[in-house]
């Protein structure tokens, strides 16, 4: 179980299909879901008797199905390829570690926007002010864009929000919606919006498609990233064929293969991607150093907060 939509159509071609051609005796269906916590619906629902494997989904959600007992720990021997994950992708007592980085951008629509922005500030200008969309918490965009700020105006996200709470209720009069319907990429692209957050990957995806139309920004203050891991559900019919597929998608190779495909960060530390990869995503060491270190447990645990905090000083409601 993973993502609907272009991840699934990428996802299926650069790694469950050259799985299943080296594993001819495991099949592999991939079963959509349009969030994490749809996903987490879904095996909830089904615990008693999982008809699902393995998991795809958000850190902060899979933190709940670890302590739910949703999902279960991975055996080491079977999954070898967890110890090269990088250190800010593990996952305490070897349940399932990160499978893709992200990172949280600024998209723009290059006709609109006459020079690229730079900076997260660039959301406080006059260029787009009115036209600009963006996702409220509790979805993680905009809980993420909120400790961007935050850490920019020197707080500690752990220690207060506060200061980053009053920026952008500054920012609220100009944006445009702060629930992109269909989505933050598709307005930015076809001039619903002139600027707009969302996640690296399907960002340059899009900017592709679109043959540049949608602008991607990575700013200069850095970012933070959007972690992906990969679960084994407990109860599973499968766990060894299960284990098979997490160490394949694991690997360098899968790794490698889909940050050329759709511009995921990879996680193994041992995975090489072009330089063009390199330079759209958050892969180099100067990059990485910019990412903001987030304990996603914590922040699973303040969402509810947050939440009301931004329903009743950022939204007005």
């Amino acid at each position: 179980m993973a993502y609907s939509g272009v991840v699934q159509d990428n996802y299926t071609e650069a790694v469950v299909e050259p799985f299943m051609e080296e594993y001819p005796d495991i099949d592999v269906e991939y079963v959509p879901a349009e969030s994490s916590s749809e996903m987490l619906a879904s095996l909830r629902a089904e615990q008693s008797a999982p008809t699902t494997d393995v998991a795809i989904m958000d850190i902060s959600v899979a933190a709940t199905g670890n302590s739910d007992g949703i999902f279960q720990p991975l055996d080491p021997e079977q999954v070898p390829n967890m110890a090269d994950v990088a250190e800010r992708g593990q996952v305490a007592d070897d349940y399932g570690p990160a499978v893709t980085f992200d990172n949280l951008v600024l998209l723009y629509n290059t006709d609109a926007i006459s020079t690229a922005p730079t900076s997260w500030e660039d959301l406080w200008g006059e260029e787009a002010a009115g036209r600009i969309v963006l996702e409220a918490a509790p979805d993680i965009q905009g809980i993420s864009l909120m400790m961007i700020v935050n850490n920019m105006l020197g707080s500690d996200y752990t220690e207060t929000v506060e200061p980053a709470v009053e920026e952008l209720a500054d920012l609220a009069p100009a944006v445009q919606t702060w629930a992109p319907n269909p989505d933050s990429y598709t307005m930015v692209t076809n001039g619903s919006a002139d600027m707009g957050i969302g996640w690296n990957a399907r960002a340059q995806y899009y900017s592709d498609d679109s043959e540049g139309k949608l602008g991607v920004a990575i700013p200069d203050e850095g970012s933070v990233f959007q972690i992906n891991t990969i679960n084994l559900t407990e109860g599973s019919d499968s766990p060894e064929a299960a284990q098979t597929f997490i160490d394949y998608a694991l690997s360098p190779e899968a790794q490698s293969a889909f940050a050329e495909q759709m511009y995921y960060a990879p996680t193994n530390t041992k995975a090489k991607v072009s330089g063009e990869v390199a330079e759209r995503t958050a892969t180099t060491p100067e990059r990485q150093e910019q990412m903001l270190d987030v304990d996603w447990s914590y922040v699973a645990e303040q969402n509810e907060a947050w939440t009301e905090l931004w329903r009743r000083e950022i939204l007005g409601e």
